[in-house]
């Protein structure tokens, strides 16, 4: 009861805290979310009188294989451009902690979640029977809709969330087991268990909600950019996006299963640590050239501004974009102009300014903005500009913030 409740105040916490503290806001997703880890471990030792991460290195087994898990989803993003990531840590060193926190949420959540569906603590573990003569078909399931999402990222992006699932099992179809280990979604359908896709299924939507609702207007957090589906939100994800969570369940599902199996000693536990940091280094850093909008704002970063209004700005104490629009002083016209800009949808102060640039002073003239103009005006300043659906987000956004 005491880990149910205190996840519970960790989450409420973090979301009451956020409201006042800006810097609290930038750690709200990964804050909220180990709480509701810690809630929803609590409800299942609540329920079962275990846990199925009794022990500290389960937890940390299934933290970093939700990492390596996640980051193939953010190089695949590399070419699907379908969600970008606001209010970074200025650090790479930081950005790349920081991501790794919160991807390390997704596995255990899963596990935790289909445990608290389920019966019996024990259900859904078993030995699975080999299915070799599946494991070819599967195999060309996921590497066929992986190469049409990558080479068709406009049309076939659905894809992106369906390829692991087949991957992982035609691994576990080449494999028997000699004790009885957590089954994958196929492995526990070939066994007449249906019940344990089914609480994958049921899972996945209040999941994927509270994803996206924990994710909702973070001063750190991500917006997405789906092609066809820029309309019709509920949090920051398309409506027809939730879709997407169930066959995500599934891979989750399937994932777990693999991991369950692999059971390395001391020694291979640390190396393989240590290949899951240098994987998520190069999956942070590539990833925070082409997905990142805006670091952790500060108006210091502005190149625009007069030395007055800097000078201003500093002995006023306003350090932020956030500080300025709260603040009850008076603000100069241009200074407020560049702090609003900068907070819709957290695009930053870099693109504030360039945005400024292209005329747009202000939240309102933002929100009056032709997307297409605007990005013209962008792609004319000599600088790489956004993709033309970032501008259309933070019209939309700008409007919406009215």
């Amino acid at each position: 009861m005491a880990r149910l409740a205190g996840g519970f105040a960790v989450v409420v916490a973090g979301l009451v805290g956020a409201k006042f503290s800006e810097r609290l806001d930038l750690w709200r997703f990964a804050i909220c979310w180990w709480g509701a880890l810690l809630a929803l471990d609590g409800a299942v030792r609540l329920r079962h009188g275990t846990s199925p991460l009794p022990r500290l290195r389960d937890w940390v087994a299934c933290a970093a294989a939700s990492v390596v898990f996640w980051d193939l989803f953010e190089l695949l993003n590399l070419r699907l451009h379908d969600w970008w990531y606001a209010g970074l840590p200025r650090s790479p060193l930081a950005g790349a902690a920081f991501g790794a926190l919160c991807f390390a949420t997704v596995l255990p959540a899963v596990r935790l979640g289909a445990a608290l569906l389920s019966p019996r603590i024990e259900a859904g573990i078993a030995p699975a029977r080999p299915a070799a003569r599946q494991a070819p078909l599967l195999l060309a399931l996921g590497l066929t809709a992986l190469a049409l999402a990558l080479a068709f990222p406009r049309a076939a992006f659905p894809l992106a969330w369906v390829f692991l699932w087949p991957l992982c099992e035609a691994w576990l179809a080449r494999r028997g087991d000699d004790a009885p280990r957590l089954l994958s979604p196929l492995q526990a359908w070939r066994a007449g268990e249906r019940r344990v896709v089914a609480r994958l299924l049921w899972l996945a939507l209040p999941l994927g909600l509270l994803w996206e609702g924990l994710n909702w207007r973070c001063a750190r957090g991500w917006v997405y950019t789906v092609p066809h589906f820029e309309w019709w939100k509920l949090f920051e994800m398309p409506l027809p996006g939730y879709l997407g969570y169930l066959p995500f369940l599934l891979e989750c599902g399937a994932a777990l299963a693999i991991l369950d199996r692999l059971r390395p000693g001391v020694a291979a536990g640390a190396m393989a640590l240590a290949g899951v940091a240098a994987l998520h280094l190069l999956a942070d850093g590539t990833g925070r050239k082409h997905a990142a909008i805006s670091v952790a704002p500060r108006m210091s970063d502005a190149h625009l501004l007069e030395p007055g209004d800097r000078d201003w700005l500093a002995r006023e104490g306003l350090e932020t974009p956030r500080e300025v629009l709260r603040v009850g002083r008076p603000v100069p016209a241009h200074v407020r102009a560049l702090a609003e800009v900068a907070e819709v949808a957290h695009l930053g102060i870099p693109w504030a300014e360039r945005l400024a640039a292209a005329g747009i002073r202000g939240r309102a003239m933002l929100a009056s903005a032709d997307p297409q103009i605007l990005w013209n005006r962008l792609a004319a300043q000599g600088e790489p500009p956004p993709e033309p659906a970032l501008v259309r987000l933070w019209v939309r956004a700008a409007r919406d913030s009215r």
